[in-house]
């Protein structure tokens, strides 16, 4: 909950008058360029939301919409606006002149009221300025979302708070957003690390987790209930989304699955393409020409993890069919004594009948990320048992290598030289954290519910307050994701639409 400047004694006097039956909605309006117009307002109606009505990953851009008296000409003469474009608008609301900020943002267009002495003012928040700007340069070294975010607030003039998590200071592997939309941008870095962006009452920029885990959502003692309420209607459920894979470089993927949730709500997969987030290149050998036949059900190649190994999430292999029918994948194991030793992941099949006639690379993911130590060995075992017919071959390198090789015959491991697999394996905890963060927010459906109230103004966005409406059988926690404020001098009201966590 917000309560602007006012003092302690003013938010306790602000509460008491809110609650009241009795009460005199007032507010206060300044405009760049005409200080407080105020006197001039007949109607503001404003509203502003995590994420816009596109849904999951599209930035919002809140708006104002303000009628005003326009006598004598006062802001917009003979159709021409006195208001100059993207002059800066506040917005203040309470009782009894104890007001508290609603809105900041910029004002977009002024246009007259058919015959009326009136004006329309259309604003927006000052999302609206990053989706006006452009990029002109590249970045240099802001390559981290609190750095950047920062960065494209101060080149607008805008202010950002940008608190320092974890997931707000990873930088990224590879930028280049020179002549893109600022609100492109912004919208791919919260896709990056599931957050939303959003500028608050005052017109201060926030990044927020998604799921607005504590400590970043804010706790209220306030209750809608049916004695504070004039409205309540239920809205459709939260999207499901069970099976996500995120691509963080170009052809490498990290995917995170809830089976419980798809055996309910059936399998709701999506594909994120991301800004490439910090990986692993954990093992390659690219080089090689020698073809070999896979006459093992199991055969592979020992790898030793680069020193800032943790995951493996992709493994590419060079390998081309012959008539091939059934199913491939790899696995990995731990390294015994210079033989493959304990199981530690599957990746996925991959249908034989899709290989290639050609050698190509092969990328196999993993469900669920293979976690392994920096600076071990480990073998990476093709599978090749469910290949019912036909012929799998792999590409080697023609290198001179010892004991890089093995393969799985009456009942043991046999050792080969002079074998190395053409193969790339890279991991990126991030890209998978992205993929699970998606999967645990979305595997379920979510209760969404809109209530509309005599005002509550002090409410904010990403508040957790509690629902009690015994009429419509609606009790819990909720999370406010969208607000709307709509004034005039005898009457305000407020429309939270809400998400259920609890």
């Amino acid at each position: 909950m917000q309560y602007g400047t006012l003092t302690s004694s003013q938010r306790a006097m602000f509460d008491t008058k809110q609650g009241s039956f009795i009460r005199k909605p007032t507010f206060v309006v300044w405009i760049e360029g005409f200080g407080d117009t105020t006197e001039y307002v007949m109607r503001i109606d404003t509203e502003i939301g995590l994420e816009s009505l596109r849904g999951r990953g599209s930035l919002n851009i809140g708006r104002a919409i303000l009628e005003l008296n326009n006598e004598n000409g006062y802001f917009c003469s003979d159709g021409i606006s006195k208001v100059k474009k993207c002059a800066r608008i506040k917005i203040w609301a309470g009782f009894d002149h104890l007001n508290i900020p609603i809105f900041t943002g910029v004002v977009d267009n002024v246009k007259p009221i058919g015959t009326l002495n009136a004006v329309t003012i259309n604003c927006r928040d000052y999302i609206g300025l990053f989706f006006d700007s452009i990029i002109k340069d590249e970045l240099g070294l802001n390559n981290t979302p609190k750095s950047i975010l920062e960065y494209l607030s101060s080149e607008v003039g805008v202010v950002a708070n940008i608190i320092g998590t974890e997931e707000a200071t990873t930088a990224y592997d590879e930028l280049k957003f020179k002549g893109q939309k600022m609100m492109s941008v912004i919208e791919k870095i919260c896709d990056s690390i599931f957050c939303v962006a959003y500028f608050d009452e005052e017109g201060i920029l926030r990044l927020v987790e998604r799921e607005f885990s504590a400590p970043l959502s804010r706790g209220s003692d306030w209750k809608f209930d049916d004695s504070n309420i004039v409205d309540c209607m239920l809205l459709a459920d939260s999207e499901i989304i069970n099976d996500v894979t995120v691509e963080y470089r170009s052809g490498f993927f990290s995917r995170c699955i809830d089976q419980s949730s798809i055996d309910e709500y059936r399998a709701k997969a999506r594909q994120l393409g991301i800004l490439s987030l910090s990986s692993d290149l954990i093992s390659s050998q690219t080089q090689g020409t020698i073809q070999v036949l896979l006459d093992h059900d199991l055969e592979g190649f020992k790898f030793t993890t680069s020193n800032s190994s943790s995951v493996i999430d992709s493994v590419y292999v060079r390998m081309k069919k012959s008539d091939a029918h059934g199913y491939v994948c790899v696995k990995i194991y731990t390294n015994n004594g210079g033989i493959p030793g304990s199981l530690v992941g599957t990746s996925s099949l991959k249908a034989s009948d899709n290989l290639t006639n050609e050698f190509s690379w092969e990328v196999f993911c993993f469900d669920t990320p293979v976690r392994i130590s920096p600076l071990t060995n480990y073998w990476c075992i093709i599978d090749t048992d469910s290949v019912v017919s036909g012929t799998v071959s792999i590409q080697i390198t023609n290198a001179t290598v010892n004991a890089k090789y093995a393969y799985y015959d009456s009942s043991s491991w046999h050792i080969e030289n002079g074998k190395y697999v053409l193969h790339i394996i890279r991991g990126s905890n991030q890209a998978y954290r992205v993929a699970e963060d998606v999967v645990r927010f979305y595997k379920k459906p979510y209760e969404r519910v809109k209530i509309i109230a005599p005002a509550v103004p002090q409410l904010q966005l990403t508040d957790e307050i509690k629902v009690n409406i015994k009429k419509m059988g609606l009790a819990g926690r909720y999370v406010i994701e969208r607000r709307r404020h709509v004034l005039t001098s005898e009457t305000y009201t407020t429309i939270d639409t809400l998400r259920k966590v609890g």
